[in-house]
């Protein structure tokens, strides 16, 4: 009996002390277009750019956490797709611009507002707001998700998930007890 009760009160620790992990799912089959769009860079000025591996991964991550209607996806499209086109049709010099930011600064204001309200739309379909720092500019990008969380900043990434092993420790540990308990509990037995 004294071992069951040993077994009970070990499960009971190590159970209480754990958490249940949070892993991000899969890019389905509706939200991959999204992703293509972005990947498939534009051409502004007769030079091709891309997003940068920080703002790609930052809306792979985003997908990753939500689900998407195929609705919210085909909207999402249609305004990457608008904006492409819209910066596609403007003939600027991009000789001097290293990155999609460099080129976009080189567009005209009434582009670079037009520009922005696709990019705003686009971020709504898929639960995202985009805001934009002083005078508009895309250097100073800021995206969060529908609870505020951070997805990007221009300028600082934010990581999908962080590494904190303070729960990994406190399971480690109450299995530690658990485990020593269980030794307790038989040693007492083979005693008496």
């Amino acid at each position: 009996m004294k071992k069951v009760i040993g077994f009970i009160i070990a499960f009971v620790a190590t159970v209480s002390f754990a958490t249940t992990a949070s892993a991000d799912g899969a890019i389905s089959a509706t939200e991959q277009p999204i992703l293509n769009e972005l990947n498939a860079g534009l051409t502004i000025g007769g030079k091709k750019f891309s997003f940068g591996a920080a703002e790609t991964n930052a809306a792979s991550n985003h997908l990753k956490r939500v689900d998407l209607a195929q609705a919210q996806a085909d909207e999402a499209i249609k305004n990457i797709q608008a904006a492409r086109s819209l910066v596609e049709g403007v003939s600027v010099n991009t000789s001097g611009a290293n990155s999609l930011g460099d080129a976009v600064r080189l567009l005209p204001a009434n582009v670079i507002s037009q520009l922005q309200s696709y990019v705003v739309a686009a971020g709504n379909a898929v639960g995202l707001k985009i805001t934009f720092g002083a005078n508009g500019t895309y250097s100073a990008v800021t995206i969060t998700d529908t609870k505020g969380a951070p997805v990007y900043k221009t300028g600082a990434p934010v990581k999908n998930t962080g590494s904190n092993y303070a729960l990994s420790g406190i399971t480690f540990g109450s299995l530690i007890v658990a485990a020593a308990g269980a030794v307790f509990v038989s040693r007492k037995n083979k005693l008496a």
